[in-house]
């Protein structure tokens, strides 16, 4: 599940120099964690359900990087509806922020592609990096975790592909489908 560190000490390094930006996180951050509290991780979400979350963390990201961070996602109409266990994608995009915004200078663009593949969710998240930057490689517990939740639901680890290529991370998601 997401840790919730770097939202703390960025609202504790917000504190004193610009309370009011401090407490909009504190809400927000509020609010978030109120909506995971609530979900049950034996039941399966909407790819809506789970975006509109994906959304409200991000607001929360904003706080923190302001203008540089832009998130843009494409989700054909039928997929919508396609279902898939909550909190899954989350750690994910988290890790295109971390790896995204520290290290490149200037915007970032992180893109989020939904699309149906016969049986499967198939859903693909992309962000710059700097293969130079020191901390680049970071631990990867957010990938390994939801490798690890894909392994426990389906036995199966060809389910998350990675790649890095001219300055891009991708990230491919397979989700079956049970029709």
């Amino acid at each position: 599940f997401p840790s919730h560190d770097n939202s703390l000490n960025s609202i504790n390094a917000l504190v004193v120099s610009q309370p009011q930006k401090a407490r909009e996180m504190v809400l927000l951050l509020s609010d978030f964690l109120r909506g995971t509290i609530r979900k049950d991780v034996q039941t399966w979400v909407t790819l809506e359900e789970e975006v509109n979350y994906l959304k409200m963390y991000l607001d929360i990201e904003r706080v923190r990087f302001g203008h540089r961070m832009k998130v843009e996602f494409s989700m054909e109409k039928e997929v919508e509806q396609a279902k898939l266990p909550p909190l899954l994608i989350q750690p994910l995009v988290e890790n295109a922020i971390k790896h995204g915004l520290y290290g490149v200078t200037g915007d970032v663009k992180i893109e989020m592609k939904c699309k149906k593949e016969s049986n499967y969710l198939v859903l693909e998240i992309q962000n710059p990096f700097d293969p130079d930057y020191v901390g680049a490689e970071g631990t990867g517990f957010g990938l390994s975790s939801v490798e690890r939740r894909l392994y426990l639901l389906f036995g199966r680890k060809d389910l998350l592909q990675k790649s890095a290529h001219e300055g891009l991370f991708t990230i491919q998601l397979q989700i079956p489908q049970f029709v």
